[in-house]
């Protein structure tokens, strides 16, 4: 019987992934250090949760046991802005990288025989240059993280590739781009939210929306990606060990803006880059991934971006109320 554990469940990521597999009536356990606030969601009651740290290699290992798990996806991670990264650089590290390292730990002492999706991030690519199509390529473009987030995460994906290859563990390591949509919320260990979720809410509000600049980037949306990392756990895993996933499309965030105005007609915004009311956390914009590997193994596309408004827009009127701000 097919029965997975995610790590980090009642994060952005981890929760779309919940929802996914709840979805196709696959038996998921979700990890998490703080419990999840998605009560009323449909999900919920068909999700096992467990409260625990990522750092706490025997509460791993009791869950890991406990549960009969066949199938993980490490999404735990802390997503640092600025200030968390002047402050508490050793808790970014704690739970980025040793956390991935406690987990190999207790597969291999509980369930060494577990397929282990990790997710990592297009945080790792950082300063490179892309390959001569323009995009991050998994063996064209060499890591080069600046920012501690992309920094543990590129640490994460090597302990535990050594790791996978010391004790055999079946690992596959997916790096993420830019997401968007359903269940992001102010988690208290992602502090900086999507420009795509701030605008959402400016222009459910009334709220004034200026943009930074117009942020072109293959953002991909929430539940489409969720749905790409279920099917690459379950029923097409790659032959690769590495591989990017991204949405395979560029959209901007005026795009956005023009998609939320087909329903919301009277929204408005402008573009500052001295006053801007809506925060993105990197000054340039960021090549696109390149998905041959995923495309080979998941035929692309993603839905519209006027599609992607509609369901999000549905979304944000009924939990809307879980979405304040934590810290952790």
């Amino acid at each position: 019987m097919t029965r997975v554990l995610i790590t980090g469940s009642s994060g952005f990521v981890g929760s779309a992934i919940c929802e996914a597999l709840a979805g196709q009536g696959v038996e998921t356990v979700g990890y998490d250090l703080a419990a999840s606030r998605f009560t009323s969601a449909p999900w919920f009651d068909k999700v096992s949760f467990v409260t625990g740290n990522i750092c706490d290699g025997d509460a791993l290992e009791a869950v890991l046991a406990d549960h009969a798990v066949t199938h993980i996806v490490h999404a735990a991670a802390l997503t640092p802005d600025e200030e968390r990264e002047l402050m508490r650089p050793d808790r970014i590290a704690e739970v980025n990288l040793v956390g991935s390292c406690r987990l190999a730990m207790a597969v291999a002492a509980r369930r060494p025989n577990c397929q282990i999706l990790h997710l990592s991030s297009i945080a790792v690519y950082g300063s490179s240059a892309p390959d001569i199509h323009g995009r991050f390529d998994e063996e064209a473009t060499r890591p080069q993280p600046s920012a501690l987030y992309g920094v543990t995460k590129f640490a994460a994906e090597m302990a535990m590739c050594r790791l996978a290859d010391l004790h055999r563990l079946d690992l596959q390591i997916v790096r993420l781009g830019p997401l968007f949509g359903p269940w992001e919320h102010a988690s208290g260990v992602r502090d900086t939210l999507s420009p795509h979720y701030q605008i959402a809410r400016a222009a459910r509000s009334g709220a004034p929306c200026v943009l930074p600049r117009n942020v072109a980037a293959d953002w991909f949306y929430s539940r489409d990606a969720a749905r790409k990392i279920a099917t690459l756990l379950l029923t097409q895993r790659s032959s690769h060990r590495l591989l990017n996933l991204g949405c395979g499309q560029i959209s901007t965030l005026t795009d956005w803006c023009e998609a939320l105005r087909a329903f919301i007609p009277d929204f408005r915004w402008t573009t500052d880059t001295k006053t801007p009311t809506i925060r993105y956390g990197y000054g340039k914009d960021r090549p696109a991934l390149g998905t041959a590997r995923l495309d080979a193994v998941i035929p692309p596309g993603t839905r519209s971006l006027r599609e992607a408004a509609s369901d999000y827009l549905s979304w944000l009127d009924v939990y809307g109320p879980c979405l304040e701000e934590r810290r952790i």
